[in-house]
């Protein structure tokens, strides 16, 4: 019986739910590892920042001073360099001939880059904005471009924020954080147009990459397209990235079933896209060399199915005398044996250099890490075909064309280096996802015995390689135990989070393993970049402040100095930063033309010479009795502590006491000298 002042019906009658929670209380811990997320992600990048920054090095080589020397034409409104040495010299220079230290060709009366424009388009660009000295940050900021959109690539990819952490943590780590590692860290540091390439090619990429429901419609394909054409247009080799963009498009365009007329229209889009892209040089081509499809560069590849090398080229040099090419000589030289270098793509250096590039890559990171990145293929290519295909095809391209190349550098590996970390994280979390798979769709045990499998071996990896030197980016004494460590702690906890699985396959064990190693990762990276803090680079912007302003003091403006290049690149700072023409005696060699013929044409011409070598120089009294019908006066003697104070530095040296011997006609050495 109800109790009283009870009815039935108000017995009967259901609570009231109570309200919902919102999503913050449905969801503390997602929320709250987010958070770290982000906080995690601004350190790296601010860390590694703070470490390029620290290490840019302002000093100009050939490649440093081809870009900006271009960049410099283009802001000029022209595509053709001036240069009055040049002109002075013109009736004793070949048809067609290497000039500007070999980053400019001379061709009858024109000169112009080596060089594509999109990378000088770039610069030019930047420099428009932010001034002549903000030239050396570009790359940096380039490169941390790279590392996020590294971030945002796997993130499409994989769907976890924390295995795009764990990718973008291992692209800092393999960078190094010198020149050991895949040097994209390196190149990242210096004026040269590697890291823009890849950064506009993955920019490209990434908009391929299916994210959500938005379909690859003629707006976003065209997108990519003008990415990736304008790729080409900084490299030419950048249409390798083709291959893995179109197989991408044409795996979308499936899935999403376009048919009819918008397929028709996205092609057409991606297509113009692509053009565009490639418009500039294959306009400059046009311009400099009268075919838009023989790029200015192409000489390197003109012997590429020539058994002979080139004349005086490194391989031709290896050849001859075994010298060791896989790392340039103290003091490199330019080529001399023929007035425009080239030939140094060639498929006879296949079988030599696709050796040592292996070496290279396996020194780089490490066997456990190349199996992991294997298998990671293996893994994609049957969970996520799109990871196969946008890493594989472009690596394995990437690896046969450079193995032709005279030498193997990591430098021309770097897209396979950004790549790779998308392998070696399908391969450590991919292997869970292949596990939860197959428990959903077999018995209990086939799971079990592959993940433990799996695991296993990923720890007897580990137990194997303790006795093995770490990957050559992780190896450096200053970057502490705990970097060290990573290639055999990452690994061995993936091994056991993998033995944990076997236990329980249908449980997302992914889900508590991805945090824990994209921490770990990422700790490790931001300790490496934070050893390399208080080093700074040997020349920065006080040394060429410091070093213009002295040899302004000592060489007019109108002067033009011949120099060696036994001691650095003094010719490329010289030129650029002061202001005053340089040449080596490298090129005066290469042009079949002697000290004292140039000295008479320049002289005749108004543009005093200046002889700047060291005191060492083997022929330096010969060189002097070559000009004993000038006056020949010492401007000053350089003690080799000061030597940087005058544009003359290298890795292979700390200083070398150096002459500066002014040339003019007899009587007139006073008017030549600038005042004092």
């Amino acid at each position: 019986m109800p109790p009283a002042g009870r009815s039935p019906g108000a017995r009967a009658a259901p609570r009231a739910a109570p309200p919902p929670a919102s999503a913050a209380q449905r969801r503390p811990l997602p929320i709250a590892l987010t958070a770290v997320w982000w906080v995690v992600l601004a350190v790296l990048l601010v860390q590694k920042g703070r470490a390029l920054e620290q290490k840019i090095t302002w000093y100009l080589a050939v490649d440093q001073f081809g870009y900006a020397t271009f960049a410099h034409d283009l802001l000029r409104g022209r595509v053709f360099h001036e240069w009055a040495p040049g002109e002075a010299l013109k009736s004793r220079l070949p048809p067609r001939a290497d000039v500007l230290v070999q980053s400019y060709v001379w061709d009858r009366g024109r000169i112009y880059s080596r060089y594509a424009p999109g990378f000088p388009i770039l610069l030019a660009g930047w420099l428009a904005l932010f001034g002549d000295d903000s030239a050396h940050y570009l790359n940096p900021l380039l490169f941390v471009a790279v590392v996020l959109l590294v971030i945002a690539l796997q993130r499409r990819l994989f769907h976890s924020r924390w295995r795009a952490l764990m990718g973008g943590a291992l692209l800092v780590l393999f960078a190094g954080n010198g020149f050991a590692g895949s040097n994209v860290n390196l190149w990242g540091l210096t004026l040269t147009r590697d890291i823009s390439a890849h950064a506009v090619a993955l920019a490209g990429l990434v908009l391929l990459v299916p994210w959500g429901a938005r379909r690859l419609g003629p707006r976003r394909a065209a997108a990519a397209g003008l990415a990736l054409g304008f790729t080409v247009s900084i490299r030419p080799d950048g249409v390798l990235y083709l291959v893995p963009a179109t197989l991408l498009a044409l795996v979308r365009w499936r899935r999403e079933r376009a048919r009819g007329g918008a397929l028709a229209r996205a092609l057409a889009a991606g297509v113009l896209g692509v053009a565009l892209g490639v418009a500039p040089s294959l306009a400059f081509y046009w311009a400099a060399t009268g075919n838009p499809f023989r790029a200015t560069q192409s000489m390197e590849a003109q012997d590429f199915l020539s058994e002979t090398p080139r004349p005086g080229s490194a391989v031709a040099m290896a050849d001859a005398g075994g010298v060791k090419v896989a790392y340039p000589p103290q003091g490199w030289h330019g080529g001399t044996a023929v007035p425009v270098q080239g030939g140094g793509l060639r498929l006879a250096n296949f079988p030599r250099t696709f050796e040592e590039n292996w070496q290279l890559i396996q020194a780089t990171y490490g066997r456990l890490f190349l199996v992991l990145a294997m298998w990671g293929a293996c893994v994609a290519l049957a969970l996520r075909p799109i990871v196969f295909l946008l890493t594989v095809p472009y690596a394995a391209l990437a690896v046969l064309l450079y193995s032709c190349w005279t030498t193997p550098q990591m430098r021309y590996l770097i897209g396979a280096s950004v790549l790779l970390p998308v392998l070696v994280v399908e391969g450590l979390m991919g292997t869970f996802d292949l596990v939860r798979l197959m428990a959903r769709r077999r018995e209990e045990w086939p799971p079990v015995a592959f993940a433990g499998g799996i695991g296993v071996a990923l720890l007897l990896g580990v137990v194997m390689s303790l006795h093995t030197s770490p990957p050559a980016a992780m190896a450096s004494s200053h970057v502490g135990a705990f970097v060290r460590a990573i290639p055999w702690l990452v690994p061995g906890a993936a091994g056991v989070g993998l033995l944990v699985a076997a236990g329980w396959p249908r449980r997302r064990a992914a889900g508590f393993v991805a945090p824990v190693l994209g921490l770990v990762l990422a700790a490790a990276a931001i300790a490496g970049d934070t050893s390399t803090l208080g080093r700074r680079a040997r020349f920065q912007k006080p040394e060429m402040t410091y070093a213009r302003e002295n040899l302004r003091r000592l060489v007019p403006p109108h002067a033009v100095v011949i120099t060696t290049e036994d001691v650095g690149r003094p010719a490329e700072n010289i030129e650029y930063y002061g202001g005053i023409h340089a040449l080596y005696l490298t090129d005066l060699t290469r042009w079949r033309l002697g000290v004292r013929d140039a000295a008479a044409l320049l002289l005749r011409s108004g543009m005093p010479p200046y002889l700047f070598i060291p005191f060492t120089q083997p022929d330096r009294e010969q060189m002097l009795a070559e000009l004993a019908e000038f006056q020949v006066e010492q401007a000053a003697d350089i003690p080799a502590p000061q030597a940087i104070g005058y544009f003359v530095a290298a890795p292979f040296h700390r200083g070398v006491r150096m002459l500066l011997y002014r040339i003019s006609t007899p009587g007139a050495a006073d008017r030549g000298a600038p005042d004092s």
